[in-house]
């Protein structure tokens, strides 16, 4: 009985997740339609390695990718792309503050292509320049960095 119950769930249940596992993800003409989404911008892995032990090491190989945290608690990263790029490496100016997003969303790979941000508080112009002096620090850190060794730097500490 409790078998015939759990294939019966499955069953019902299926279709849903396959719709919105798809939703979005494959469509390769996205279109013009955007949505709007509001949450915090946060360190993805930090994030996870609080609530979940995850081993995230955001001080050694890129320091702190920002992704975003919606009301509903789920973690969204952000496509590496010409918009993307600046909010995922200005963490010093936008950790922990409020961002409304236009884009796409990508669910099956919890992904979202900005199309415009208004962070709170912070230019685009501030961010910009975060996200300069962070690439630099990456690149002198991982072009240094020896076969076998991790790439550590007193800079890139939690």
């Amino acid at each position: 009985m409790q078998r015939f119950l759990k294939i019966g769930l499955f069953l019902i249940l299926s279709p849903i997740f396959l719709n919105s596992v798809f939703a979005g993800g494959w469509d390769k003409n996205k279109g013009n339609d955007t949505i709007v989404l509001k949450g915090e911008l946060i360190c993805i892995g930090c994030s996870l390695k609080k609530l979940s032990g995850a081993d995230a090491q955001c001080s050694l190989y890129s320091n702190h990718d920002v992704g975003l945290k919606l009301n509903d608690g789920t973690f969204w990263n952000f496509v590496n792309n010409d918009t993307g790029h600046d909010i995922i490496r200005g963490h010093k100016t936008v950790i922990g503050k409020q961002a409304t997003i236009n884009g796409w969303m990508y669910p099956n790979a919890h992904m979202i292509e900005i199309e415009t941000i208004d962070v709170d508080g912070v230019t685009s112009k501030e961010i910009a320049i975060t996200s300069l002096e962070e690439d630099k620090a990456v690149a002198k850190l991982l072009t240094n960095r020896k076969l076998g060794e991790i790439p550590v730097s007193s800079s890139h500490k939690h």
